[in-house]
């Protein structure tokens, strides 16, 4: 493919998924849905504007992909990332493992062959990371209760790639049982030995080198180096055999603690976004439409479409259940799942070169993921609304439980105080308010302390409060005050702002640590600030003052 030729096909793509994606914008839609029918229209399946193949678009495009990885990982601190737990993982697993069984069930019942049925389920299994993870970052959810548990099983589903693609080569009878074995060993060590090394260099050597170039003044060297930085750790990650948005997303993990983070992250916005919508276009175009209009076709890849959408939101939800996670959260989480992934488009082409399954499955299983994916700004950004009117219809037809407290819907509060944090100071705060006969909704990041204020019978979000979305589940703009009782200054700032800017007439009041930090949370939006060194001058002059009398120490 010639320069001239590829690079008018990527001005092409981007124009058109730019003026269908702002026409999607004005009605009400997510741009992802514009940029892929922009693939589909200008593809070679209706107008043939474009003379690249969707194969090699795609490549280009999945910088967008990794981009979004790294982007995604410079949020999650490493300490925030260990709130996923082990549950995370253990519900990656279950999903992965249950959609393919139930799937491959189907597929055996149908007629199919044991390898045909293990293929569709390993397509069938697969969620797409780029699309959930770009509408829940546009919803302000990635740190909300689902957004976590989807993220954690969408990581467990990139990492599941590599198994799955050895399992279609063994299935193949290109190797034996005993050369896979050997293979997924030596895949399992490569990725040990690649996560030991990035993070290595992301603690010793990367954080100096961005130290140096801050102190030259350039502002476009530190623009290429976390470029640099992020498209490194997708090559080496893809010479290894492993998914190149893995290794982005490792990479941006081992900076989030740094402090470039936000900075590298700023950054890369403006490549990532034109990248990404390359990406979801490229996707659009390997919609045959021809084919798809041809006799039943398009019914049957609707109702295939619909069965994958019904089928992963109940299994998802099952398996979530299992874990323990509570009813409404269950189901938004397997909202944010009900689509096939791109890479499920990988797993198929090596099955139907091996001949485990035919193009007209590929073709019905690619055009199938291709509308669950024009629906993933629906589920996804209408998880919640979605979840809690199904929670109300199951409590209703008598299938499940009335949720309690941590489930139960916001919405028609009013008048309440939002409490942000559940330590120490958090704890007095509430005591305080129960004991006036106000019920406050706590907002608080850890997930054993949500789950201790729930056993309780305490309203709680579980998630950031410094995002808007976290906030508006709370009902800030109807609630009468705001406490803010984090020790960190920083982070109690940006909670302030936050709902400063959604709630401007919200009276706040916020903790602060030291003296010298009022100005801060003051310009911040906040009308009251407590002084932990005033406080506790005033209750270490009553306490000695009563000693010094001879009186028992005051409470």
């Amino acid at each position: 493919m010639e320069f001239g030729t590829m690079l008018g096909d990527i001005v092409i793509l981007l124009g058109a998924a730019s003026l269908l994606g702002m026409l999607c914008e004005r009605i009400g839609f997510s741009a992802i849905i514009g940029a892929l029918l922009a693939g589909v229209l200008v593809g070679p399946g209706v107008l043939h504007a474009v003379a690249t193949e969707p194969k090699e678009m795609e490549q280009i495009a999945e910088i967008g992909v990794a981009l979004l990885l790294f982007t995604i990982g410079l949020e999650l601190s490493r300490s925030r990332l260990r709130t996923y737990g082990l549950q995370g993982v253990r519900g990656g697993v279950l999903q992965i493992v249950v959609t393919i069984a139930c799937t491959a069930g189907v597929v055996l019942l149908l007629g199919g062959g044991t390898s045909m049925a293990l293929v569709v389920g390993s397509m069938i299994a697969i969620s797409s990371t780029a699309s959930v993870a770009r509408v829940l970052t546009e919803q302000a959810e990635l740190d909300s209760q689902h957004g976590r548990v989807s993220m954690s099983v969408l990581i467990m589903q990139d990492l599941a790639i590599v198994p799955l693609l050895l399992m279609v080569s063994f299935l193949g009878q290109s190797t034996s049982f005993n050369d896979v074995a050997v293979e997924l060993g030596g895949r399992a060590f490569w990725l040990a030995c690649f996560l030991a090394g990035i993070f290595l260099v992301g603690l010793l050597v990367i954080p100096r080198i961005f130290g140096s170039t801050a102190r030259t003044g350039n502002r476009d060297l530190p623009i290429v180096l976390a470029l640099v930085t992020c498209l490194l750790a997708a090559w080496i990650a893809w010479l290894l055999g492993f998914s190149p948005a893995l290794g982005a997303f490792v990479a941006g993990l081992v900076l989030a603690d740094s402090p470039y983070a936000q900075q590298i992250r700023a950054d890369v916005l403006p490549f990532k976004a034109v990248f990404l919508t390359l990406f979801f276009a490229s996707i659009g175009m390997l919609a045959d439409v021809p084919w798809l209009l041809s006799g039943v076709n398009l019914w049957i890849v609707l109702g295939v479409a619909a069965a994958i959408i019904l089928g992963k939101i109940v299994l998802a939800g099952l398996v979530f259940r299992l874990l323990g996670i509570q009813g409404r959260i269950s189901i938004a989480s397997a909202l944010c799942l009900a689509q096939i992934g791109e890479f499920s488009f990988v797993i198929g082409t090596a099955a139907t070169r091996r001949d485990l399954i035919s193009n007209e499955i590929f073709q019905i299983l690619t055009s199938a993921s291709l509308v669950t994916l024009l629906l993933v700004p629906l589920l996804v950004g209408r998880s919640h609304w979605c979840s809690t009117r199904l929670v109300r219809l199951l409590v209703g037809l008598r299938l499940m439980k009335e949720p309690g407290p941590e489930g139960e819907s916001l919405a028609a509060l009013e008048d309440h105080v939002i409490l942000v944090g559940a330590g120490p100071a958090g704890r007095s705060v509430l005591d305080r308010l129960r004991g006036e006969g106000r019920e406050p909704v706590i907002i608080e990041m850890n997930p054993r302390t949500v789950r201790e204020l729930g056993r309780e019978e305490h309203r709680v979000v579980l998630g950031n409060a410094a995002r808007g979305g976290i906030l508006l589940h709370a009902g800030v703009k109807r609630a009468q005050a705001l406490i803010v009782t984090l020790p960190d200054t920083t982070a109690s700032v940006g909670v302030i702002e936050q709902a400063r800017n959604l709630a401007p007439d919200l009276l706040i009041a916020a903790r602060a640590r030291y003296k010298v930090h009022n100005h801060l949370l003051e310009e911040a939006g906040a009308d009251v600030v407590i002084t932990e060194e005033d406080q506790v001058g005033d209750v270490l002059g009553e306490v000695m003052i009563d000693r010094l009398r001879g009186n028992a120490p005051t409470e």
